[in-house]
């Protein structure tokens, strides 16, 4: 039998498919239709290109007993359809039980109703024609899903990696102290997506609604169902280890394609299930929202909201430019940078630009060797510049960025901030001048100077400057005086 015709007869039952089942499964079927432990007789279908069977012949009245017959098994296949679609959704949580590992059953009250997430998470399978077994569903408390969540993003980022990135942000001035954001990031998570799929478990555990933060949490359930089947699909492909560290650019990057493409998803199946649309009566800027609730440095913030956004937008360009082969093929040549998410015209043109590298002959600070070495990308440039900017001065000063790189080294003498230098390279002194102006500008304003490219204020030795045959600038924020020179000459 087909599976096709299986799956069209267990998603969306009505008795002329259920009849060929039924003759399909044969003396299956006629065991669960009749109780009897004797096989049901299989119906023969005719051959092709034989002659249709004869008219039936007879009086009216027989004719009329007939359709009666016929209407009175319409009446029984049409019960047992009913009967069948009660127990759909029981029957879809069986078949996403397959393979489970050790997860206890999900005991439902007689007044409850469960989600159908095996049944969504098949529906979405199909749309998105992805071919796996469905996930495993199992309620938990928010807690734990931030706690797995958290497991998962350790290992992405395991020896304080994000911890060093928040001591570079924070030496720059751009978050007000050094955080470990994972914790942050593991509770943002498990707001966006309403739950988390656990690959050593292979199991999709969901916010239960009684721990939930708030409504949007559970409102969000199907978005996690489509993360789960993606990132059981083409995680390893996007963050195996074996890619070792990647850069901040490079992770919000892939962050975004697989993200975007779940936003995607549960966009469109949203579009063919109206039941399924969003339901969140909060707008994201009021205060008591469940994302508002983490205690999380605006710049972090708009990191973590980043592939939620821009993402969906790259995806919807990968969608239009191929349909879902094209987000297929991304997970294979996953966008490398920021920009191509921003630009996703830039990802889709067979001459994709190589990046650049912006090299140095020594990168020690008085013998110390930076406890941080990154690259922010596009997207953080613009974070920066937007926070004592407007959009489109801001906007101006990325345009032509081309590289960028983050160095961090720790400051002694009790200092609360450490040394840090950002270089960034632009494609030519005009770019660099839009990005030079508003630079000046978020300096000014968060030092309270007169605009001076460099200065000494609140214990900070800072200084804009310009190289690299007047495309590069770096931006210098150091604790003493003495690493500031230093710093200067290092970047030269």
């Amino acid at each position: 039998m087909p599976p096709g015709l299986l799956y069209e007869a267990l998603m969306k039952p009505n008795p002329a498919v259920l009849l060929l089942v039924l003759l399909a499964l044969g003396g299956v079927a006629g065991l669960l239709l009749s109780g009897s432990k004797a096989p049901a007789p299989v119906v023969a279908a005719p051959s092709p290109g034989t002659a249709p069977p004869p008219m039936p012949t007879g009086s009216v009245e027989d004719l009329q007993k007939q359709i009666v017959l016929l209407q009175g098994q319409i009446e029984y296949l049409q019960g047992q359809n009913d009967v069948l679609k009660d127990e759909n959704a029981q029957l879809l949580q069986k078949l996403g039980t397959l393979g489970m590992k050790n997860t206890p059953a999900v005991v439902m009250k007689d007044d409850d109703v469960a989600p159908d997430f095996v049944g969504m998470g098949l529906e979405m399978m199909k749309m998105r024609k992805l071919h796996a077994l469905p996930m495993v569903t199992t309620p938990v408390s928010q807690e734990e899903v931030e706690t797995l969540i958290l497991g998962w993003l350790k290992r992405q980022q395991p020896e304080d990696e994000a911890k060093k990135l928040t001591r570079g942000l924070a030496a720059l001035g751009w978050i007000p102290e050094a955080v470990d954001p994972l914790p942050l990031r593991a509770a943002m998570l498990a707001r966006q997506l309403g739950g988390w799929y656990d690959e050593e478990s292979e199991t999709m555990y969901t916010v239960d609604p009684q721990t939930a933060s708030g409504p949007s949490v559970t409102a969000n359930e199907p978005l996690g169902i489509a993360f789960g089947q993606l990132l059981r699909e083409y995680g390893s492909v996007l963050f195996q280890p074996q890619h070792g560290p990647l850069t901040t650019d490079m992770r919000i990057a892939r962050e975004s394609l697989i993200v975007g493409d779940a936003s995607l998803t549960r966009f469109l199946h949203s579009m063919q299930n109206p039941a399924a649309m969003p339901k969140d009566d909060l707008p994201p800027e009021d205060p008591d929202h469940p994302l508002n609730q983490v205690p999380m440095p605006a710049f972090l913030r708009e990191m973590a909201l980043f592939p939620f956004t821009r993402g969906f937008e790259f995806a919807q360009s990968l969608h239009s430019a191929g349909n879902f082969a094209q987000l297929n093929a991304a997970y294979s040549r996953p966008p490398v940078s920021t920009t191509e998410v921003i630009e996703p015209e830039l990802y889709l043109n067979p001459e994709r630009p190589a990046q650049v590298d912006l090299k140095l002959d020594d990168v020690k600070l008085n013998g110390t060797m930076p406890f941080l070495d990154d690259r922010l990308g596009k997207f953080s440039c613009a974070t920066a510049l937007r926070m004592h900017n407007d959009d489109e001065a801001a906007g101006e000063g990325t345009v032509g960025l081309v590289a960028d790189r983050l160095l961090a080294w720790p400051a002694d003498g009790g200092a609360k901030r450490d040394h840090a230098a950002w270089q960034t390279l632009f494609q030519d002194k005009s770019t660099a001048d839009a990005f030079v102006k508003a630079m000046l500008n978020s300096l000014k304003q968060r030092y309270n100077t007169k605009g001076e490219a460099e200065f000494a204020a609140e214990g900070r030795f800072v200084a804009l400057l310009r190289n690299r045959g007047e495309a590069g600038v770096v931006l210098i924020d150091a604790a003493s005086e003495e690493a500031r020179t230093a710093l200067k000459l290092l970047m030269k």
